[in-house]
Parts: structure tokens; sequence; C-alpha cells
């Protein structure tokens, strides 16, 4: 079974407050179109496709600023994700090292 999550997240800016609906597809889809080489461009299609309609424009013109976009998503992605807590637990047949 998988479980989608949606969320709405505002975003606080020195002008504006900008409401992003963010779900998981949305999400997945901008983690993987990450690249070492290309960070901003998926950051910007992400904001993009999940910020509210009616504050397109207002947001393009934000992210027209150097870096903007990959401030916000990473905010926003932070924000988004659950928290974690992983620990490996050691096997018993394995060696030591």
């Amino acid at each position: 079974m998988t479980m989608s999550l949606a969320k709405t997240i505002i975003i606080e800016t020195d002008t504006t407050e900008f409401k992003f609906n963010v779900d998981t597809p949305a999400y997945n889809k901008y983690v993987n179109a990450l690249t070492p080489i290309n960070k901003i461009q998926p950051a910007t299609n992400f904001l993009m496709s999940t910020v509210d309609e009616s504050q397109a424009k207002a947001l393009k013109d934000l992210l027209q600023q150097p870096a903007a976009a990959l401030h916000m998503a990473s905010t926003i992605v932070e924000d988004f994700q659950p928290e974690f807590n992983f620990t490996v637990k050691k096997s018993k047949s394995a060696p030591s090292k």
C-alpha cells in the first residue's frame, strides 16, 4: 500500500506569503529531477507546479533573484518530509569489525 502525503505549506517572504500545495508525487518528481549539475531548474519547476495559481506571477518574479528557488524549495522540502529515526540493528551472526 502506497501512502501519499499532501500538505499545504505557507512560506513568508518580506512582502508576500506564498501558499504551496505539496504532495508525494510532486516531491518525488522534484527529488528525481535533481542532478549534481542541475538544481535550479528542478527547484523552479517544483515551486511553480505547487504554488497556488493566483500567486504564480509573483513567485515567478521572486524566482528571478539568484538562489531564491533553491532556498525556497529546500525550506518546503524540509517542512514536507516526515522525521525519521532509523538505526541499523547489528546482526548477531555477522562478524564484528
